[in-house]
């Protein structure tokens, strides 16, 4: 969760930037759309690992009742 602060602070330093230098807007809200997409792949990587997660736990408990019966 550490690199999505980082990528969240990124995004709002050049939005921001964006605000403040008229003269390169454009080239500030490209930045901070970069670091918004990294922000959003860092969620779901995080999302992706604890659906997996919970899929094997829950298959586990359901595979062992099942062979025990066997």
């Amino acid at each position: 969760m550490k690199n999505l602060v980082e990528c969240r602070k990124l995004e709002a330093k050049f939005r921001q930037l964006a605000m403040s230098d008229p003269t390169k807007r454009f080239l500030w809200l490209v930045e901070a759309e970069k670091w918004e997409r990294e922000a959003e792949a860092e969620i779901a990587s995080h999302f992706e690992a604890g659906n997996a997660v919970r899929t094997t736990g829950a298959i586990e408990p359901i595979t062992t009742k099942s062979s025990a019966r066997s």
